[in-house]
Order: C-alpha cells, then sequence, then structure tokens
C-alpha cells in the first residue's frame, strides 16, 4: 500500500537551526520524495527547498501556534494522502526571563507551538503513517530538570519528552517508532553567542546533533542525546530531588 503512495517527511521550524538541518540530512540519509518544510518565514523556506537537490522541497507557510495553520498542514496531507514516512516535530521558542516579567500572550504562544502543535499534528498526521514510519519530537536537555528563568519553555520540553516515550510505547505494536531528541546548548538562533561556552556548559555543534539524531531514529531509539556533557546532565538529574535541582539551576544565567 505504502508503495502506491509518495513517500515524504514533515519537518516544522524547518526555516532555520536544527529544522533546516534535519531536512539536509534527511535527503541524504532516507529515501524520499517530497520534504514539507513548515515554518511562518516562507523566504526561508524557499530557499532551502532551492538546496535540496535529489528530494523536492515543498514550502508551507504555516503559524502553529493557531488552528489555521496547523490545518493547512492536515489539509494538504488529506488531499494527497502521502506515506509520511518522517514526522519531525522541531517548531519551539523560548526565553531566558524571570517569569512575572514574561508577557502572558508569550506564554500562551510558546505552549500553543511546543505543546499543543506536535501534539495535535501528530495526531492528525498519523492516518498517514504505518510501519516503519517515524517520528522525531525535539525537546531539549531543559526537559531533565526545573530552570527558574527559563519555567515555562522548561516544563513545556519536559512534556513532550514523557508525551514520546508514552507515544512510543502506544506505537510500537504499529511499527512506528517515537524518538526524543535532547539537545544541549548549540549553536543555533536559540544561543545568539558566538561564545564557546555558556555558564560553563560547552555550545555543541548543530550538525553532529541532528547526525546523531537520525542515526538513533533509524535505529528507533527513544531518546537521542549527543555529547558527554548533556548525557552527563541526564544523568545527574536523574539522582536529584527536584527542589534541589531547581535550586542549582536557578544559579545559572542564560542569554536572552
Amino acid at each position: 500500500m505504502t508503495n502506491e503512495r509518495k513517500k515524504i517527511a514533515v519537518i516544522t521550524g524547518a526555516s532555520s537551526g536544527f529544522g533546516r538541518l534535519f531536512a539536509l540530512e534527511l535527503e541524504k540519509n532516507l529515501d524520499l520524495e517530497e520534504i514539507w518544510l513548515v515554518a511562518r518565514r516562507e523566504d526561508k523556506l524557499n530557499e532551502l527547498a532551492s538546496m535540496l537537490e535529489r528530494v523536492k522541497g515543498i514550502p508551507i507557510a504555516a503559524d502553529l501556534s493557531t488552528e489555521e495553520g496547523l490545518n493547512i498542514i492536515s489539509e494538504k496531507a488529506k488531499k494527497e494522502k502521502p506515506f509520511i514516512k518522517v514526522l519531525i516535530n522541531n517548531a519551539g521558542f523560548g526565553r531566558s526571563e524571570e517569569f512575572c516579567e514574561g508577557e502572558e500572550k508569550y506564554y500562551s504562544d510558546m505552549i500553543d507551538v511546543n505543546v499543543k502543535a506536535p501534539v495535535i499534528l501528530t495526531r492528525k498526521l498519523l492516518k498517514y503513517m504505518s510501519e516503519s514510519s517515524m517520528i522525531a519530537n525535539i525537546a531539549s536537555s531543559a526537559a531533565f530538570a526545573p530552570l527558574p528563568y527559563f519555567s515555562v519553555y522548561a516544563a513545556t520540553k519536559c512534556f513532550i519528552l514523557n508525551f514520546s516515550y508514552a507515544l512510543g510505547e502506544e506505537l510500537k505494536e504499529r511499527d512506528i517508532s517515537v524518538t526524543t531528541v535532547c539537545p544541549g546548548p548549540a549553536q543555533t538562533e536559540f544561543f545568539k553567542t558566538k561564545e564557546k561556552k555558556v555558564n560553563h556548559l560547552k555550545i555543541e555543534d548543530p550538525v553532529k546533533i541532528v547526525e546523531k539524531a537520525v542515526r538513533d531514529m533509524k535505529k528507533r531509539k527513544r531518546i537521542s542525546i549527543y555529547g558527554s556533557q548533556t548525557n552527563l546532565l541526564r544523568f545527574v538529574s536523574s539522582l536529584m530531588p527536584r527542589s534541589l535541582l531547581a535550586k542549582i539551576a536557578g544559579h545559572i544565567k542564560f542569554p536572552k
């Protein structure tokens, strides 16, 4: 059945950062006919689509903080009925600030994009997946601990981590894998710094993070973590009570 339908990947947040890198990496590693590139910045999507040589890039301008944006993707899938080989829920944002200083709309939009969008989009697109399909949800090392001054962002990524493990268990009988990617600080638009370290944490190469993530997806791993630093953060966070983790993390200041 899947052989009669075009094989595609869907990547949200594809205009820059990890999303852009995933498009380039999937083109090299998987047998796909199209990659649907989803983000708000259509000019950036068109630029990325022109860079793809072997797979056709399909720019889809959509704001995932809105129901309309989510429906743009699901309606396109409903019309074309592709075989979705890969879904990468990458869109997300956050910033460092005191909770009481943040705007209510900013937090609401963050929850919509970081939490609601991957949940609803996955639910809408699952009907176009089958055996061997892969879902990758991009979380963060922030998922491992409560982070003062990053409180809402870290909480959304913790949600994604737990959601992914639970969903993976539900979908394993259908042979659909779910991999949570938990990068540490990386040289993307999120960390707008040229420094090699932030608060003694190494700024990792996003290309290597994505390369490992795709390898782990193909191995159908539940979680993908690049580098000894992030693995250590995960291990240490598993040993400490959340109250102590929050206290320690409260002394760490990240760039705004």
